[in-house]
């Protein structure tokens, strides 16, 4: 996948947008949609297409690269004649870099902004920075497992882009410090460095029936979006569903094993330093 096509498909470069209202006895199934993707493509020169349906009316909306009004031109003549779509049914506009640079930079800091503010919390709570750093690193791995996501479902990228994000470091980091939490217990039993492993093990072991009963409810719920919404909630629901199992299974096991092999290299510190 070249880095420009997979720019694209998170909205980091401009494109075009059309709204197209199709008149009502036009059935919006899977072949006109295949039709409309083949149109588009052969119009713009590029298999940078997606498609979704509008909520609400008989309408699709088609996003692609950044077209010249030659290129437009061409496509609307050929709605009106092929899909007897009227003119002033079609709508498209021009999303330029610049805006689209403005989301990304929104984006970027809307996840750093929240991974700070539970880096300090973890860090004040656990009075310790080894919990802080092995609770960040995994929504750091969480939040690039979702992007991989958007870019190999060429989802577009929309104003749910933030909220999906978001969403995903609060569910992980949830699961996360109720790990950290049993392993804090236990330490108080077990603080030995040759305990260590036991205690990561016993208080995953003692967590893990309520991890996997949040994580079905969870992803039991954003399936069901996934399937049975519309093309807008689908698109905010199956990044989501990919960032629930990425939380829950980095929250078992990537933060504990993380902990464990720093508080290892800790211990190891402090007995050379004796």
């Amino acid at each position: 996948m070249r880095w420009q096509h997979f720019e694209l498909w998170f909205g980091f470069l401009g494109g075009t947008t059309y709204d197209i209202t199709f008149p009502d006895k036009t059935d919006l199934n899977a072949d006109l949609k295949s039709d409309l993707e083949k149109l588009f493509s052969k119009t713009a020169k590029s298999n940078d297409v997606v498609i979704s349906e509008v909520a609400g009316r008989n309408a699709l909306s088609v996003k692609t690269v950044e077209l010249n009004e030659k290129q437009r031109n061409t496509l609307n003549a050929a709605l009106e004649k092929t899909y007897g779509v009227d003119e002033k049914n079609i709508e498209n506009q021009n999303i330029s870099a610049s805006v689209s640079d403005d989301m990304k930079s929104d984006a970027v800091t809307a996840v750093v902004i929240a991974v700070i503010c539970m880096l300090i919390y973890i860090w004040f709570r656990f009075k310790d920075v080894i919990f802080a750093g092995s609770a960040v690193l995994a929504l750091i791995h969480d939040v690039i497992a979702v992007i991989l996501v958007y870019g190999l479902t060429k989802i577009s990228v929309g104003n749910t882009f933030i909220a999906c994000m978001l969403t995903i470091v609060g569910y992980s980091i949830n699961a996360t410090i109720v790990i950290f939490d049993r392993i804090r217990e236990n330490l108080q039993v077990h603080s030995s460095e040759e305990a260590l492993a036991e205690v990561v093990n016993e208080s995953i072991t003692q967590t893990l029936t309520r991890s996997i009963n949040t994580s079905l409810t969870t992803i039991i719920t954003v399936v069901v979006l996934a399937i049975l919404g519309v093309d807008s909630v689908k698109d905010f629901a199956i990044p989501l569903l990919a960032g629930f199992i990425c939380g829950g299974y980095s929250s078992v096991c990537i933060t504990g094993t993380l902990w464990y092999s720093w508080k290892r290299v800790q211990f190891k510190r402090k007995k050379a330093k004796k």
